[in-house]
């Protein structure tokens, strides 16, 4: 199975390297750029503006794992130097939907991403593990050749801040139909309206930037005697044929740089659990691995049968619950500790009320259960 693997994968390089037959140039219509395919006229990549041409005295700013500037309309990223090419989880769900168009807290999909450097553009790559070798083993030449990051949009760098930090402008990702960031097919849409569709917020902290959307849909009824023509959706239902405006949140929370040793799952134990097909592994075959998803727990003293966590599990009891229901929801939580102290844990997982008079504090930032 091993020797197939890689006579497969090297075949599909290959034929990736194969020429293509030569296509007719095609002209864009009207109001399009030009594709970037054969034909097509390559643009230049404009060289970045002075900062203060840029974000000027009218910029609203935000600090956080990226400072997010707002100029009216327009929201830009300033990304630390040192946070390129680092990953992050981003997270996508409708926040909030039109009756008839499927459901609030609707999953859109999660994914890992990173943001790359390329002279004076800033590339979103879409990482992905699902298929995976040892990097000091060949094979893994052959793994990286037929599991390319994806590009999923590229930014120009508008201008450069402190420390060289680089300045794009976010809102075609966020405001305009981008496959992975829309709703579009989840909702088995025709088309997204982009004059009644806009960013409300972008909200940076410190591990985390949260983004929140208003996008409206159409859906075009299908002639009468003709199978619809929309999008299939992984949710089940239609939209009904007009117009849906919905909420969009993305979530996009910066990754640990040292991960967790992973830890293999067994089907003796409920857990939700990650999926890979293994390539470098010494077994004449590619064996799917599945790992259990938990959190980091780790002892302050390793030696010790009974630590306390280096950083134990902490759940804040949400501000919207009712008071008098609020020192029983932390009981709750906290009978958790027992079980934790079987795994040598003490005061594992805490619960607490959230701080009544912090403006700082909030349920979206990324430290907060």
């Amino acid at each position: 199975m091993k020797l197939f693997a890689i006579l497969l994968l090297s075949a599909v390089l290959c034929f990736a390297q194969a020429p293509t037959p030569p296509q007719e140039p095609t002209t864009p219509e009207a109001g399009q750029a030009p594709a970037g395919g054969r034909g097509a006229m390559p643009q230049a990549t404009p060289e970045p503006r002075p900062y203060d041409r840029v974000i000027t005295k009218d910029a609203k700013s935000k600090p956080g794992v990226f400072t997010v500037h707002q100029i009216k309309e327009t929201w830009y990223y300033e990304i630390p130097k040192s946070e390129l090419n680092k990953e992050f989880l981003l997270v996508s769900q409708i926040a909030r939907n039109t009756d008839g168009a499927g459901y609030g807290g609707q999953s859109m999909g999660s994914r890992v991403v990173r943001f790359e450097r390329l002279n004076n553009r800033v590339l979103l790559r879409e990482v992905k593990y699902n298929v995976v070798a040892d990097p000091k083993e060949p094979i893994a030449l052959a793994v990286k050749s037929a599991n390319n990051d994806s590009i999923l949009r590229a930014f120009n760098i508008e201008a450069f801040g402190k420390d060289d930090s680089m300045v794009i402008n976010v809102t075609p990702l966020f405001a305009t139909d981008v496959f992975e960031f829309s709703a579009r097919q989840a909702l088995r849409a025709t088309t997204l309206d982009a004059s009644r569709s806009f960013i409300d917020r972008i909200t940076p902290f410190p591990t985390n930037i949260e983004v929140e959307t208003t996008h409206t849909y159409t859906s075009q009824p299908s002639p009468a005697g003709a199978a619809s023509q929309a999008p299939t959706s992984p949710f089940g239902g239609t939209m009904r044929p007009g117009s849906a405006t919905v909420v969009l949140h993305h979530s996009m929370v910066k990754l640990p740089e040292k991960p967790m040793m992973p830890r293999v799952f067994d089907d003796r134990v409920g857990y939700f659990s990650v999926r890979q097909m293994d390539y470098g592994r010494d077994e004449q075959r590619a064996p799917q691995r599945i790992y259990i998803t938990r959190y980091r727990l780790e002892k302050k003293d390793p030696s010790a049968a009974l630590s306390e966590p280096v950083k134990p599990i902490v759940y804040w009891v949400d501000p919207a619950t009712p008071v008098k229901y609020r020192s029983w929801i932390k009981k709750g939580i906290e009978e958790w500790q027992p079980a934790f102290e079987m795994a040598g844990f003490k005061n594992a997982i805490i619960a607490k009320d959230p701080p009544a008079n912090d403006p700082e504090w909030s349920c979206e930032d990324a430290r907060v259960s």
